[in-house]
């Protein structure tokens, strides 16, 4: 468990969306996304058997099932996961760069 918890922060700091630059942004993204369900599947002892068992590393008789309500709460959560990201990653660029005024302001006055 301590090797993938590793691994996951390792790549999570590298694929972190507000660390990429914007035009790798989106693409980091979907990894990171890709990368906490990995990491979620891997660390969840009943995700880890299912994972395992569709992969035919388990000795298991059937695979656990996953039912559609599950799977939308899941997605829901991702959904509302990465916007919430996507408004820090707003709001800590809006406060590095200033308001649309001062911008504009700045570029009226050549201080650009």
């Amino acid at each position: 468990m301590k090797e993938i918890k590793k691994a996951y922060r390792s790549m999570a700091l590298r694929y972190h969306p507000d660390v990429c630059p914007p035009p790798m942004k989106e693409e980091s993204t979907r990894i990171f996304v890709q990368l906490h369900a990995a990491y979620m599947t891997l660390s969840d002892p009943v995700l880890r058997r299912e994972y395992d068992s569709q992969l035919g590393l388990g000795n298991f008789e059937k695979p656990l099932k996953m039912d559609c309500t599950t799977d939308h709460v899941t997605r829901s959560r991702w959904q509302e996961q990465i916007l919430e990201l996507k408004r820090r990653s707003s709001c800590r660029m809006a406060e590095k760069e200033g308001s649309w005024g001062s911008r504009i302001r700045a570029q009226n006055t050549g201080k650009n």
